[in-house]
């Protein structure tokens, strides 16, 4: 490890202010952001549609065992794909299920984690199934109103730049 000489390092004051404008950009607009990650989605598994569709036409030997497959892979991403790009308000509903979805499975692994730590201390057991359950109950608020839970994402984001951002300044001083 190298001794601290003093030095600044600008580029990773550079990354991390560039993360703070990020973050004030996300929460000045944040109906953009959810239409800017739309698009995002919609143009990766457009991405994915044209890898799969070449990959089955490459490999047209090896592919026929299971061509089903791989067609309806790419007619699957090619309506994804047209979704999230085609139907802006469907995409970002469909973002905001998604995160309601992984928001629930990560609070019952963290219930069913409780169990792990409950013979380290009965009162980190408690809390981590309390805020695991509280967390259950959110996730399905979310889950039933796919723009709150898009905003939720969106906020999160922000935060996480912003977090990081200042973290980034801070450690290159």
């Amino acid at each position: 490890m190298r001794e601290y000489n003093g030095e600044r390092n600008w580029w990773s004051i550079a990354v991390g202010a560039l993360f703070i404008v990020m973050a004030v950009a996300i929460f000045s607009r944040p109906l953009s952001t959810l239409v800017s990650l739309s698009y995002l989605f919609g143009f990766l598994a457009l991405l994915h549609a044209f890898i799969v569709g070449y990959e089955a036409w490459s490999d047209r030997k090896m592919a026929k065992a299971s061509s089903g497959w791989w067609i309806v892979t790419v007619i699957l991403d090619v309506v994804i794909a047209v979704l999230f790009i085609g139907h802006i308000m469907a995409g970002i509903s469909v973002i905001g299920v998604l995160f309601a979805i992984w928001f629930i499975w990560d609070s019952i692994f963290e219930i069913y984690m409780a169990r792990v730590v409950r013979p380290l201390s009965g009162g980190v057991a408690f809390w981590t199934t309390f805020l695991g359950c509280l967390s259950v109950f959110l996730g399905f608020v979310m889950l039933f109103s796919p723009m709150l839970a898009a905003s939720v994402m969106v906020w999160m984001i922000a935060f996480y730049l912003l977090a990081f951002g200042i973290l980034i300044i801070a450690r290159s001083l």
